[in-house]
């Protein structure tokens, strides 16, 4: 084990500036050639916040921030945090509109963006009036820019540990986007449970973490972070491309990485490909959807020196708060298949979703969590806040039960997402715009199982008389209007769907034959 302290300070602001005054000259972070060390993150951490106060940014305003993952990302988010202002990171993936919907419900007081995105979102109406500036370009209008004018100066806000630090955006079940308002008290007492289980500790003084997970993910934020607070430099990768991982686990560095189970396939692909190992990897955590046993025992067979940690969680509880530990991976091991057990300082129960009783052990029911760490809520939206966060409970929306031993299994998820490649995707959102269709009487949305991507979309649909209208036709319509990870995969046709005696669709009949319809 590494002789490294793991720093947890009370607000997220403190975290590098405490990193530059004990390691100032240890490199933080390795972007695309360039090494910064801590002095020299926390320096222009420090610019970040002068240049976001010249900017007349204050305490609450929100930064809507469009990119890939870029280090001005950290710059940035430290230097908000230090004057009380909120990073609100947008899935890029996204379709311009749904990008306009984020951007209307955040009203930010500034907008950053990469050109190519930024380009994309010219011609919508009704977008927010607000101060947009563009990445890495240089000269007037762009951020980088504007960031290098400014003095190393500390500033004089003192930051709350109720101060929002970031706004991530995830998804309904109407499938309107909501803000999942996350403070440093958030940050501080998931901190303070990790540390309590022995989350992610170095194994050795140069083991350093490999971050390809996006920025606007919960995962991807909470890892970065993770990394700082316990001294690993972190390699950041713009974005995932399997081959560039393997490339970069062959060098002599232990190498340290939290993955979905989509991009361990694609890896493990590439490493066969290029005939390259992985045996550098020395931990692999994972989340965001099931691994499969059989890919779990390829990546362990191809990683051997690593050790596996499976997390479940939610952004709404500001990641995961359940942790499969590597020695329950092992084979033989019935909990390997579970979701873990309940993380330091968070209590997971099972209830009835339908009257709010505890259930049995063993009984299936909603996964219904409470902890220090649950979020403050949904944006400027307290109904939806009042739905999921009851009597300090926050309910999940997914099945699952408790076996005897503490361990949960989450078996399907009551609201319907579903999870592919680690992206949540809800059918509502879908269903809604082929509602719209002229040649469709009836639609449901499904998920379906891949062997690449966990799960991907089906649409079933019931066409209107005479119609003549087939799967690519389907596919056709929804194109532009959702980002491309949600279009779907499967298209089947039925002459009725099958619902009960209240009119709801019974999508767990629909199920029976995912995999029929045509493949894209």
């Amino acid at each position: 084990m590494a002789d490294r302290e793991v720093l947890n300070p009370p607000v997220i602001a403190d975290l590098i500036w405490e990193q530059a005054k004990r390691r100032p000259d240890q490199v933080g972070l390795i972007f695309e050639g360039q090494e910064f060390t801590y002095a020299q993150m926390n320096a222009r951490s420090n610019k970040a916040a002068q240049a976001l106060l010249d900017s007349d940014i204050k305490p609450g305003d929100r930064i809507c921030w469009l990119a890939r993952n870029v280090a001005t990302f950290w710059d940035t988010l430290f230097g908000a945090a230090k004057i009380g202002a909120v990073m609100t990171p947008i899935n890029w993936r996204l379709a311009p509109l749904e990008v306009e919907q984020i951007l209307d419900d955040a009203d930010p007081a500034l907008f950053v963006a990469e050109r190519a995105f930024l380009d994309a979102l010219d011609g919508i109406e009704g977008r927010p009036e607000c101060t947009t500036m563009v990445l890495h370009e240089g000269g007037e209008g762009c951020f980088d820019t504007l960031i290098d004018k400014h003095e190393a100066i500390e500033p004089d806000y003192v930051p709350a540990t109720e101060d929002a630090l970031v706004q991530l955006y995830t998804s309904g079940t109407t499938g309107l986007p909501k803000g999942v308002i996350l403070p440093n008290r958030c940050y501080y007492e998931v901190g303070e449970a990790g540390l309590k289980a022995n989350i992610l500790i170095p194994q050795s003084d140069d083991e350093t973490m490999l971050h390809a997970l996006p920025h606007f993910h919960v995962a991807g934020l909470n890892f970065g972070l993770m990394g700082i607070a316990r001294g690993m430099p972190i390699i950041q990768h713009r974005q995932f491309d399997p081959g560039a991982v393997v490339k970069d686990a062959q060098g002599q560095t232990p190498l340290n990485s939290f993955l979905v189970p989509a991009m361990v396939m694609m890896i493990l692909e590439a490493a066969k490909t290029m005939q390259s190992p992985l045996t550098n990897f020395v931990n692999i955590s994972y989340g965001a959807a099931p691994m499969p046993e059989r890919l779990l025992d390829a990546a362990m067979v191809a990683m051997p020196n690593a050790k596996f940690t499976q997390f479940y969680g939610m952004t709404e509880t500001t990641g995961g708060v359940t942790v499969l530990d590597h020695k329950d991976h092992a084979h033989g091991k019935t909990q390997r298949v579970s979701a873990g057990k309940a993380l330091p300082e968070c209590s997971v129960k099972i209830c009835d979703p339908d009257t709010g009783d505890e259930l049995p052990q063993g009984n299936t029911g909603e996964v219904v969590v409470q902890s220090g760490f649950v979020m403050d809520g949904y944006w400027n939206k307290p109904a939806a806040t009042r739905e999921v966060i009851k009597d300090g409970w926050y309910w999940s929306g997914d099945a699952g039960y408790l076996d005897k031993n503490g361990f949960l299994y989450v078996v399907d998820r009551i609201k319907d997402m579903i999870i592919s490649g680690g992206e949540n995707i809800f059918p509502a959102e879908i269903e809604k715009l082929l509602a719209k269709h002229p040649d469709i009487a009836d639609v449901a949305v499904i998920g379906a199982p891949d062997d690449k991507w966990g799960e991907v979309v089906k649409v079933v649909a019931v066409k209107r008389a005479g119609a003549e209208i087939d799967g690519p036709a389907i596919i056709a319509f929804l194109e532009g209007k959702i980002a491309d990870f949600k279009l779907p995969k499967y298209v089947s046709f039925l002459e009725i769907l099958p619902r009960n005696p209240s009119g709801k669709v019974l999508k767990t009949e629909l199920r029976k034959g995912e995999t029929a319809g045509l493949i894209r």
